[in-house]
């Protein structure tokens, strides 16, 4: 079956709606939850009015307001989480270290009470379980020794506050890991089922072309034998067994496509390729929508674009006097691609330069042929220049350089 190419997924475009929300409800939760702490602060603000109890404040404000960097930056939110967890656990440390008897126990003192905002940012920032949780025993550990020697709290307090630093920071990193591991579970169920379903409607429409084609060889070699059976001469010998060829080349085209394990779409190889393609580009008038979707192995669709490029070269560098260059792109059939580059310039011979002859553009464009594409070259002195390149089951059989439409506006 054949595997469509992961880009564009749609598992990720979900995935970043549902990371900024949650960066939004994370940082709403700190910021919010900072605001009912209000009354450990007011115990503690004797404490803090020291220059170095500032210092904490500060610290411990420019934490908090970290959260709200999701709002303004989304694409930054979880450096601003880690760099909110990292500033609080600094002030905490800090406050820890150089705290000075008594420190109230009743309410919660306000740097223990907080502990919940640098838990969740520190869960939010890391995208990992295992290192908030022993980031959250270090820094519990660390502040419960301050409390205990500089603040000479009671041990049953320092127990308390440290049970409730690690327990709940133990709570949130699972919590917030355990529902972003569901959401992405989820996602990932959804984007099998759109792959499954892309890859079967991939595959029916390769078996309905691989069965329009079985009844093009069955009538092409009907023909075949008919003609073959009827030839009285060298001439109608040479046709029968031309059309017996390019029979078996439009069976061996189908088969490769039947086999190919991977597609991917044609604009996508479109995008990796635009630094060498855009200063070709900007001199044409261009419409590829239509084929930016078309699914191509990768190999074909590298191909294409490397005669597309050489094509684009050739009339920008070449072409004098031309007023008007033009690049359109057409689906081929159920499985192919059409691309045709054309300009009003000076025009060459084709059998004596251009795609013919040598150069890296030909090297592309021979490995196109050898793909079962096409190249076909329009061309004369004066005349101006229309390269037309196409692959598909289409192309094999034959197609005309020109579109209906194109061929009822010619002169």
């Amino acid at each position: 079956m054949p595997r469509v190419s992961a880009s564009g997924r749609i598992v990720d475009a979900g995935m970043r709606r549902f990371d900024r929300l949650f960066d939004l409800i994370v940082g709403g939760f700190g910021v919010l939850y900072s605001l009912q702490t209000a009354d450990s602060f007011v115990a503690d603000a004797p404490s803090l009015a020291d220059p170095l109890g500032g210092v904490v404040m500060s610290m411990v404000g420019l934490a908090i307001l970290a959260g709200l960097g999701p709002l303004v930056v989304p694409a930054r939110a979880r450096l601003f989480f880690l760099l909110g967890a990292a500033v609080y656990a600094g002030a905490l440390l800090l406050w820890a270290a150089t705290l000075t008897p008594p420190v109230s126990t009743d309410p919660m003192p306000w740097l223990i009470a907080l502990s919940p905002v640098g838990a969740a940012y520190l869960a939010r920032g890391a995208r990992s379980r295992v290192v908030p949780m022993v980031f959250a025993f270090v820094v519990s550990a660390l502040a419960s020794i301050g409390l205990r020697i500089r603040g000479d709290v009671a041990l049953s307090d320092v127990a308390v506050d440290g049970l409730f630093m690690v327990g709940l920071s133990l709570v949130l990193v699972l919590l917030l890991g355990t529902v972003r591991h569901r959401v992405v579970s989820a996602a990932n169920r959804q984007q099998l089922a759109v792959d499954t379903f892309a890859a079967s409607q991939l595959e029916d429409a390769t078996e309905h072309e691989r069965n329009r084609t079985d009844a093009l060889l069955h009538d092409a070699v009907l023909t075949t034998f008919l003609s073959a059976a009827s030839a009285g001469d060298p001439e109608s010998e040479d046709l029968a067994s031309r059309m017996a060829a390019n029979s078996l080349r439009v069976l061996m085209h189908v088969n490769a496509v039947g086999r190919n394990e991977q597609v991917l779409p044609f604009g996508q190889v479109l995008a990796q390729r635009c630094e060498q393609l855009g200063i070709w580009l900007s001199h044409f008038d261009q419409d590829l929508t239509a084929v930016e979707v078309v699914m191509l192995p990768p190999e074909v669709a590298h191909a294409v674009v490397g005669v597309l490029a050489h094509s684009l070269a050739n009339s920008v560098q070449h072409a004098e006097g031309a007023t008007r260059r033009t690049l359109r792109g057409h689906p081929l059939g159920s499985d192919g691609i059409r691309l045709i580059v054309e300009d009003d310039g000076c025009g060459f011979d084709p059998g004596a330069i251009g795609l013919q002859g040598g150069g890296r553009g030909n090297e592309s464009a021979r490995e196109l042929r050898a793909l079962e594409g096409r190249v076909d070259v329009e061309s004369a002195p004066g005349a101006g220049t229309r390269i037309v390149l196409s692959w598909g089951s289409v192309a094999i059989v034959g197609t005309d350089l020109y579109t209906e439409e194109e061929r009822r506006v010619l002169p």
